[in-house]
């Protein structure tokens, strides 16, 4: 609702200006409250000075009055001669000569003599005349409670000459009394008598039905200690106790209506202020908002406008907007500059001013399906090395170079693009063919190398896509070219063409490498055993671990072919490690059942550079309980030469603890013979490559026999796999090997199934 900069402004006056009243209208108003406070207690303090200075005046007055009787000779006689006849003759007469409410003689001890009405309890009159004595006083003038009404008792002494008794007169402060204290002071007042927490009598000027509210006996200690409100605040009262001895009491009650009523009429006034000032307040505020805004509603205007991507003029605003707005106008040729260039570095190589992948993907979009012209794909083989040796300059300048080489090259050239590090793709109106490739290939190595002027052979990689009606997408026609590019740098001339099929390869492999996760889970996979038989025992406790895999969907796949493009994913040792585990708890199993069978188990490249591998395996055999010699494990040669120092440190520390290790597949790696002596292996195995026309390949029996002699001449045993005749066996045998594997003793064999077969074989031999 107020989001708007006028409206904040707006409000922020007007809110200020409203605390700022209201601020000063409780304070005013709590000043004026306060002030009628005070002149109330001022009114009530001098209606209670009236108050006891009417009492004074009317003890002198009474006083007198007694006094004229106590100084009357025949009075005198008749106190003295004890008549007491004409003791209350006198007493009765003089008593309603002076309005008195009763008329009393007492001895000199306090002792009553005479009374013209009958007293309950005389015992206060009595102590008073004794305190009187003691103190030599004259007369005796004192506020009580006689029978339960506050009265004005007057006592003055008889003397002849002595004291021979005291008269007194008692008058009863009564409702005439209250009216004409009212009358004097404006102000309300009640004469209480109260005992034992109960009120025995009230007077008051106060109206019958405020009467029992105002005066209770809970309030008369409040009304005593200071001014109190009753609590509806229609009386504020104050309390004077009238007798210190007893509960007498003369309470002044001010109404306080009249005050609250010359407040109330100045907060009512204050609030019509308020209200017109906020009014008046509100009108200046929007005027000031709109005079104060108009430039920054411009300012608004111009950045909405720069946000739309709308190009105007600044607006002429004066001051520090005027500032504002040639910084936003220099703000929006600033934006206007990087969106060209972020639109430009969208599509576009920043090294070579080519377009990127995105935006030839985008093109290819637009133009597909088309049924001519062709997709090509130019990769600079070995550009990491140009970096390397020459300097990342050089390797610009090359990419630089090649950019410039494709985009002038032919008339034929559409479109060219960087989408790589070191590779280009360019889509062409033509097909283009080998000769074309081999043409394109000599131009960019020559001008290149010219350009460059430094001693540098060259050479670049060419995929092609012919385009067809059937590459509907970009992303068929990109998947495609980078299958058919990664062909063409794996062969020797570099040049490789789309073919129909590569593309359900590809798809295929990406299948297996996506569901390795969910075979291991499920258990598609699992394990055979091929026995392999120790030639010069003639029997069979050792064997070859290999997995096989069921896909549900591929059905059968080849474990070079999974196992291959897991090394290449870098996710076999996620395989490796399942099979270990497999193989441990079979052997365990076979172990346990008296068998002791030792399980060879192939390790990748991967796997060889793992330093965990050592101390993993070392503590699963633990567990079950198993010595080393239940497991042996084959390496390749190849895996050997992917990383020798690494490999080899992983090897010592397999031999330190004692495990069996074996080279596989040896013969078909590139390492010379006299590396061999170096690793610490214990078992070469001949790759079935040698062995399996061995019968009839004297090149391969002369291979095996080098090799089965150097091996032993360096310690080792040595194991063919690969036999599938007898010929081929009884020429191993010949040569000394020591172990044998292949097809003519078994094919590998499902767990059970190899225990049957080995306790099988090993029965004929003894019983041969």
């Amino acid at each position: 609702m107020f989001k708007s900069f006028r409206a904040r402004l707006v409000l922020f006056i007007v809110g200020l200006l409203a605390v700022v009243q209201v601020g000063t209208a409780i304070a005013v108003l709590n000043s004026l409250k306060a002030d009628n406070y005070r002149q109330g207690v001022h009114a009530i303090d001098v209606a209670v000075n009236v108050l006891k200075l009417q009492l004074g005046d009317r003890a002198k007055q009474l006083t007198t009055g007694v006094g004229i009787l106590a100084s009357d000779f025949g009075f005198k006689r008749a106190v003295a001669t004890q008549d007491i006849g004409t003791i209350k003759s006198v007493l009765e007469n003089h008593g309603a000569r002076i309005s008195s409410d009763s008329a009393m003689l007492f001895s000199p001890n306090g002792k009553l003599i005479a009374s013209t009405q009958e007293v309950q309890d005389i015992s206060f009159v009595t102590q008073r005349i004794l305190e009187a004595r003691r103190q030599g006083l004259k007369s005796i003038n004192n506020l009580v409670g006689v029978d339960g009404y506050v009265s004005q008792l007057v006592l003055v002494p008889v003397r002849a000459p002595n004291l021979i008794a005291w008269v007194g007169m008692s008058f009863e402060l009564d409702e005439v009394f209250a009216q004409h204290i009212a009358s004097i002071t404006q102000l309300d007042v009640s004469f209480v008598s109260e005992q034992s927490a109960e009120i025995k009598h009230i007077v008051s000027s106060l109206p019958k039905d405020d009467l029992n509210w105002v005066v209770t006996p809970s309030k008369l200690k409040d009304y005593i200690e200071t001014p109190m409100f009753t609590d509806n605040e229609a009386y504020l009262s104050s309390a004077v106790k009238l007798d210190e001895k007893g509960g007498e009491w003369g309470i002044v009650h001010l109404p306080y209506a009249p005050w609250l009523k010359g407040y109330e009429e100045a907060r009512n006034n204050l609030m019509l202020i308020f209200a017109f000032t906020l009014l008046l307040a509100a009108l200046v505020a929007l005027v000031m908002a709109r005079s104060l805004s108009r430039p920054i509603q411009k300012l608004v205007g111009y950045a909405q406008a720069i946000g739309l991507g709308k190009t105007e003029h600044a607006p002429k605003v004066a001051g520090e907007f005027g500032v504002l707005a040639n910084t936003m106008n220099t703000m929006e040729k600033a934006i206007l500059n990087r969106e060209e260039e972020i639109i430009f570095r969208s599509s576009h190589d920043f090294l070579t001013g080519l377009y990127n992948r995105s935006a030839l993907e985008r093109e290819l979009t637009s133009q597909l399906p088309r049924s001519c012209g062709a997709l090509v794909r130019i990769n600079i083989r070995r550009f990491k090395d140009i970096n390397s040796m020459m300097g990342f300059d050089a390797g610009d300048e090359v990419l630089k170079q090649t950019g410039t080489i494709l985009s002038d090259i032919s008339p034929d050239v559409e479109y060219v693009a960087r989408t790589g590090g070191d590779e280009f793709t360019v889509i062409l109106s033509k097909h283009h063919r080998e000769e074309d490739c081999l043409k394109l290939q000599e131009i960019i190595q020559h001008e290149i190398e010219k350009g460059i002027n430094q001693r540098i052979r060259l050479k670049v990689s060419i995929g092609v896509l012919p385009l067809s009606a059937d590459i509907t997408t970009a992303n068929d026609a990109m998947r495609r070219i980078d299958i058919t590019s990664g062909r063409a740098k794996e062969r020797e001339l570099g040049i490789a063409f789309y073919q129909d099929g590569l593309d359900e390869i590809n798809q295929r492999n990406l299948t297996i490498i996506n569901d390795i996760d969910n075979a291991l889970l499920n258990n598609q996979l699992f394990m055979v055993y091929q026995p392999k038989i120790a030639v010069r025992e003639g029997c069979c406790y050792e064997a070859e671990a290999l997995v096989r895999w069921v896909h549900p969907e591929l059905g059968f796949v080849p474990p070079d072919e999974f196992i291959g493009l897991l090394e290449q994913t870098g996710n076999v040792q996620q395989l490796t490690f399942w099979v270990l585990e497999q193989v441990i708890d079979q052997v365990s199993t076979w172990w346990a059942g008296g068998d002791k069978v030792t399980v060879a188990v192939n390790l990748s490249a991967l796997d060889l550079v793992n330093e965990s591998l050592p101390d993993w395996l070392t503590n699963k055999l633990n567990e079950k309980g198993l010595p080393v010699s239940a497991i042996s494990l084959e390496v390749t040669e190849s895996a050997v030469m992917s990383d020798a120092d690494k490999v080899v440190s992983v090897l010592e520390r397999l031999q330190e603890k004692q495990f069996h290790l074996a080279i596989d597949d040896f013969g078909t790696g590139q390492s010379a013979l006299s590396y061999l002596r170096d690793l610490p292996v214990n078992e070469v195995k001949v790759d079935r490559a040698f062995v399996q026309y061995l019968d009839t390949n004297d090149n391969d029996k002369y291979i095996v026999r080098a090799t089965i002699e150097l091996s032993h001449s360096l310690g080792f045993k040595v194991t063919a796999e690969g036999a599938e005749n007898k010929e081929g066996v009884e020429i191993l045998k010949t040569l000394g090997c020591d172990k044998i594997q292949g097809y003519y003793f078994s094919k590998p064999l499902a767990p059970d199934d190899y225990m049957v077969w080995c306790h099988d074989f090993n029965d004929q031999k003894e019983n041969a």
